[in-house]
């Protein structure tokens, strides 16, 4: 007899429930919930696993709401459900009588769930990185920083680093202890790295399908549903955090940045925001939606006091070219610039 209530697998007396990239407590409980009305159906004396595989949820806020619902449900079921976490190859709270052979099985199952949700970034490009990090510093007039501590931001290797460092030339002033920073504002790097947006940020556009698009407000209200920690708005809403009397009308798209640091990303928290959203690589239609990606160590997001996340002015930036507000963007650059000679 087929069950109600189907699970991903069952492996030996186990249910398993997987949940790749998990990015909202509503999906967390569903999860729950799909177990233990599996595991009432059945009526056996086996346990429940909810597999939460490369979640972008903190641990912290998966266990505290884990806690919070399992206190809701029956004491007989709630004994036998598991949380386990599956992150960089390696198992989190697996319960430790489960032999080698089950681990096995079970790490076969959620790579496949993952492969199956996920799709692969072109490779990054360490050298736009450091220029974008070495632009920030400048911008917010943060002062010079060592090779390493750039190296570890980025994401890569120090010869890298005094590769890319050699590669701006007199845009560079050394400072003592090794550390470097920008001696102005690098126009020609800049305009190649404009010119090469769309690559190296592996930009993805999305126009609306159903004609009665949302707002660009309407879809960060959403987003802040989510509790994602490693997407950022930018683009004008963004360029207006840093400079609110940036010179510009309405808003003609939403611009958001994510935080990838390898090339596994999975683009399904758009439906959460707009079903109607769709990927378009049609340069005549209608762009309501962008998203982009940074690859470094350090995503350099802005947290706002609401818990908004904001894309850094560099991103920013970018967003203003890309979505060919030229005017503005140079206004915004103006902007930091003229703040740089007032604290100078």
């Amino acid at each position: 007899m087929r069950s109600t209530y189907e699970v991903d697998v069952e492996i030996g007396d186990a249910l398993v429930e997987v949940k790749s990239g998990l990015d909202a407590v509503r999906n967390l409980r569903l999860g729950m919930l799909q177990l233990v009305l599996a595991l009432d159906e059945r009526n056996v004396a086996g346990s429940a696993l909810l597999v939460v595989a490369a979640p972008t949820m903190s641990p912290s806020r998966l266990e505290q709401e884990w806690h919070r619902t399992i206190r809701a449900l029956r004491p007989d079921l709630a004994s036998r459900l598991h949380l386990v976490l599956f992150e960089n190859g390696r198992f989190e709270g697996l319960p430790e009588s489960r032999d080698p052979t089950f681990r096995s099985q079970l790490e076969r199952v959620v790579r496949k769930e993952l492969e199956r949700g996920e799709a692969r970034l072109p490779r990054g490009e360490p050298y736009y990185e450091i220029l974008k990090i070495l632009v920030h510093r400048w911008m917010l007039d943060r002062g010079p920083m060592t090779s390493d501590s750039l190296a570890r931001a980025a994401g890569c290797s120090y010869p890298t680093v005094a590769s890319a460092i050699r590669r701006l030339g007199r845009s560079i002033v050394r400072r003592s202890y090794r550390r470097v920073e920008l001696a102005r504002f690098p126009t020609g790097e800049w305009a190649t790295l404009v010119a090469n947006s769309d690559r190296t940020r592996s930009t993805v556009r999305f126009s609306d399908s159903s004609g009665q698009p949302r707002s660009p407000e309407s879809l960060v209200r959403r987003l802040g549903g989510l509790s994602r920690s490693d997407i950022a708005v930018g683009g004008v809403l963004g360029a207006k955090h840093y400079f609110p009397d940036l010179d510009i009308v309405g808003l003609p798209r939403l611009d958001l940045t994510i935080h990838a640091r390898d090339s596994r990303t999975s683009l399904s928290f758009v439906d959460r925001l707009d079903p109607a959203l769709r990927s378009s690589d049609d340069p005549q239609e209608p762009v309501a939606l962008t998203v982009h990606f940074v690859r470094r160590s350090e995503s350099l997001f802005d947290e706002a006091p609401d818990k908004t996340l904001w894309a850094d002015p560099v991103e920013c930036m970018l967003d203003l070219h890309e979505a060919r507000l030229e005017p503005q963007a140079a206004e915004f650059l103006q902007h930091f610039a003229d703040r740089r000679k007032a604290t100078s």
